[in-house]
Parts: structure tokens; C-alpha cells; sequence
């Protein structure tokens, strides 16, 4: 019961603090997703958002209430860091309400190759949960430590024949969460996400001029799956599928999505998620929003 209840909250701590970033790569914007990571690291932040999750357990079920806070910053153009602050509510019938921020966070990102002409990037990353920094409450004793990998793909690059593809972007993430205490299972976290861009290159010097950003409609479904690779339950894959859409606009986007889980394992009931995402390259161009090394 104890590797159960860690592999559940290891899946839904990360699925919860999800770090997601927006940018272009070449002429393909990707926006910043809400179940999975965006491969393009920049200046941003997600103010608190909310995240229902689906019901967990049998009886009792448990209802667990995300707020996560992020920030990301550039340190150079290629590499991120993002602090990521959760706080947590846990409800189940009989029993007192749990409540209590989760342990904090450290993230980061390093785009390793990008090709824009095939609108294709490589990004490494990692995050780092700390044990014991948040409420006993609600949140795990031990640290996890996740590398990733991370990739995005747009089709902008496909011929006439094709043309009705090109406005489709794919990203996926694959990492593996690694319990600082071994009684727990080392998990296998694989993303990815499908997005149908319905976005127009805007100008903010009109014709042409000055810098450009993407405003309009991006409708997408996510899936965001674990497999433990150890103990009682190594191989049984849990995970949820995530239908939105996002809006985005020269200074920030929103979106919305519901949660609903891939089997019983995963949990009971469909749950939602709304995001505020600020991008501080365009709010705060000259101060926040550029990198603190280069250009």
C-alpha cells in the first residue's frame, strides 16, 4: 500500500508542477502545454492555477486540489531554470481535509539542437522535488530527482499534398522519477502531446516590422502516462488523457483542459485544469524577460 500511495503521488506531484514554456523554433510556435513540458526553455510565469484532479483510491476516494505557481528564467538563451510552488488540498469523506504546500520544486532546461527550417528541437532537462520542504500534510518525506528528455515537432515543413498536416505540432517528453529512498519505485514518466495550430504570425511593428508573436486558437489533447519499473506494481501503466484548448495572444495565453484517467488504476471521475501563462519576453522585453547572459 505504502509504494502504491508513492507511485500516486510522484505522478500526480509532476503532472501537477509540470513546467511548460512557449517559443519559436523557426516559424512554429509552440505554446506553452499544461500536462506536459514544452521543449523550448524562456522567460515566463505561470501565476497560481488550478488543477482538480480525478478521484484516487476506493473507499474513501480522495479529491486532490492542485494550485501550482512557476517561474522560469533564461540564464542564456538556451538554458532555463523554473521554481515551481504547489499548494495542495486533499479531500476524502470521514476524514479532516489535508492541506499544505508540496515540496518545492527546482527545474531545468538546455536546448541542445533546434533545426528551424524543419521546425524540430531537442531539449535536455531535469527536475528536482525536496523532501521534507513542504507540509507533512500533503507532501512526500523524500526527495525525487526526474532527468528528461524532451522534443517538439512541427509539420509546417511538409508538401502541397499535405498542406491540411502542416498546421500540426507534436511534442514528447520521457524521463524516469528516482526516489531519494529505494522503498520506493523508480517510475517511468512518458508524455506527449498533439496540437492542431490555428495561430497567426502577428507583428508589433505591423508589416513586417519589429518583433513578432503568435495570436489564436490551439486545440490539443495530451497524455501524460507512468509504468513503475520495480516493485508490486512495475509495468502496470497508469495516466490520463488531456483535451483543451489554448488561447494565445501577444502577451499571454489561456487554456483549459479536462483530466480523465486511462483506467481504475489511474483514478474515478473526470477532472480539469486552467493555466494563466505570462510571457515575460513581451510584458518585460528589456528587465525579466531577456536572458542574464547573451542575447
Amino acid at each position: 500500500m505504502a509504494r502504491r500511495a508513492a507511485v500516486s503521488g510522484i505522478m500526480f506531484a509532476l503532472a501537477a508542477c509540470s513546467q511548460a514554456s512557449a517559443a519559436w523554433v523557426g516559424d512554429r510556435y509552440f505554446p506553452s502545454t499544461l500536462a506536459t513540458t514544452v521543449p523550448t526553455p524562456a522567460d515566463f510565469l505561470n501565476p497560481p492555477n488550478l488543477v482538480v484532479l480525478p478521484r484516487t483510491g476506493t473507499t474513501p476516494s480522495i479529491r486532490e486540489i492542485d494550485i501550482p505557481t512557476t517561474f522560469s528564467k533564461l540564464i542564456t538563451p538556451d538554458w532555463a531554470l523554473t521554481f515551481t510552488e504547489t499548494y495542495r488540498i486533499l479531500e476524502q469523506a470521514n476524514a479532516p481535509t489535508r492541506r499544505g504546500f508540496d515540496n518545492f520544486v527546482l527545474g531545468t532546461q538546455y536546448e541542445l539542437y533546434a533545426n528551424a527550417p524543419h521546425q524540430f528541437v531537442f531539449t535536455l532537462g531535469a527536475t528536482a522535488a525536496f523532501g521534507g520542504t513542504g507540509s507533512s500534510q500533503v507532501a512526500n518525506s523524500f526527495s525525487t530527482f526526474t532527468p528528461t528528455i524532451q522534443m517538439g515537432k512541427g509539420f509546417g515543413d511538409l508538401p502541397d499534398s499535405v498542406a491540411w498536416l502542416r498546421p500540426i505540432n507534436i511534442t514528447s517528453n520521457v524521463g524516469v522519477a528516482l526516489p531519494s529512498q529505494t522503498a520506493n519505485p523508480n517510475i517511468l514518466l512518458w508524455s506527449f502531446a498533439l496540437e492542431y495550430s490555428l495561430l497567426t504570425t502577428m507583428y508589433s511593428g505591423g508589416d513586417h516590422k519589429g518583433s513578432r508573436f503568435s495570436e489564436g486558437w490551439v486545440p490539443l489533447v495530451e497524455f501524460a502516462l507512468t509504468t513503475p519499473l520495480e516493485g508490486p506494481a512495475a509495468g502496470r501503466t497508469t495516466g490520463t488523457i488531456n483535451p483543451g484548448v489554448i488561447w494565445v495572444s501577444r502577451y499571454l495565453q489561456v487554456a483549459v483542459e479536462a483530466i480523465i484517467p486511462i483506467n481504475g488504476l489511474t483514478g474515478h471521475g473526470i477532472g480539469a485544469r486552467a493555466q494563466a501563462h505570462l510571457y515575460f519576453s513581451e510584458i518585460f522585453p528589456d528587465t525579466l524577460g531577456r536572458p542574464i547572459f547573451g542575447k
